[in-house]
């Protein structure tokens, strides 16, 4: 894992998303300093590679949209479940999220945190994570927020970066997919991809995971 010198608070981190979820557009949810052109394009690329592995799972009843932002991929991914839930920690995105999916019935929002999942006897078919685990810093809530994503889904879409051209800045922390998967208890790796961000490299995967309790 990719060590960093100074960890930030868990207070730290939600006040950072707060300022973030007042800017503009796309700089809402990714790098401020690239193009808007280069967003919206990275943008359309993750919706494919989303979309891809949730039509090869075949029919899909519920999903769980974790990190949901200001609601950039969660109208794709209702277009493939029959109901999805829709988390993110930061009061201003959930909002804007609600506004920009008024029209999807099948969406429910919640705020809590990837740590903090609240069901305990419920499995959703598949949980979709896109660039949100990058920013769980702490060794010991990033094992955390994977066990809770076992317990809760019996697949996951992962998208996250695994190196980046521009480093990375105090509120993100890069690891592999291979690390993430033995942080995930019962995973297993079905099918893995690449998406290039200016320069940066993500993978994306669609993991199986075996009920851990």
């Amino acid at each position: 894992m990719q060590q960093v010198t100074h960890t930030p608070a868990p207070s730290e981190v939600a006040d950072e998303w707060r300022k973030r979820a007042e800017r503009a557009g796309l700089t809402r949810v990714m790098r401020a300093s690239q193009p808007a052109e280069l967003a919206a394009a990275t943008t359309a690329r993750t919706i494919r590679l989303v979309t891809g592995f949730l039509e090869s799972l075949g029919e899909v009843g519920s999903a769980l949209e974790i990190g949901c932002g200001m609601g950039r991929l969660t109208p794709s991914i209702a277009a493939h479940a029959r109901a999805v839930t829709a988390i993110d920690m930061t009061p201003r995105m959930l909002a804007l999220a609600r506004s920009n999916c008024a029209h999807l019935s099948t969406v429910d929002f919640m705020r809590t945190t990837v740590q903090r999942l609240p069901w305990k006897d419920k499995r959703f078919d598949v949980a979709v994570c896109v660039w949100v685990l990058m920013h769980v810093l702490d060794d010991d809530e990033i094992a955390e927020a994977c066990r809770a994503i076992a317990a809760a889904a019996r697949h996951l879409v992962l998208v996250e970066y695994e190196e980046a051209e521009i480093p990375v800045g105090r509120f993100s922390r890069l690891r592999t997919v291979e690390e993430y998967l033995a942080l995930l208890p019962g995973s297993r790796l079905l099918e893995r991809r690449e998406l290039d961000y200016g320069g940066d490299r993500s993978f994306a995967a669609l993991i199986a995971l075996d009920d851990p309790r």
